[in-house]
């Protein structure tokens, strides 16, 4: 199935692009969509678990399912200097 993904930050540098397509296979979980966006990014590894993530405009959990023509966005997670 086919996920539209939107990348934010410095993801989206690292990307090149803003918006990216993946495959990803019927049953799919975000965890999947976060595990081919490193796979294609290698340089986001160390982000992996703690990436903030979307589905259809709602924050979600890694383990959430998709649906085909959901739309999800990757975020890099947030730091603060207090």
């Amino acid at each position: 199935m086919k996920i539209s993904v939107r990348v934010f930050g410095r993801y989206k540098d690292i990307a090149a692009i803003d918006h990216i397509i993946f495959d990803i296979k019927e049953g799919g979980t975000i965890q999947d969509i976060i595990d081919a966006f490193v796979k294609r990014y290698p340089f986001t590894e160390i982000d992996k678990n703690r990436m903030m993530v979307s589905k259809n405009k709602i924050y979600i959990s890694h383990d959430t399912p998709v649906q085909n023509g959901d739309e999800v966005t990757l975020c890099p997670p947030v730091v603060s200097g207090g």
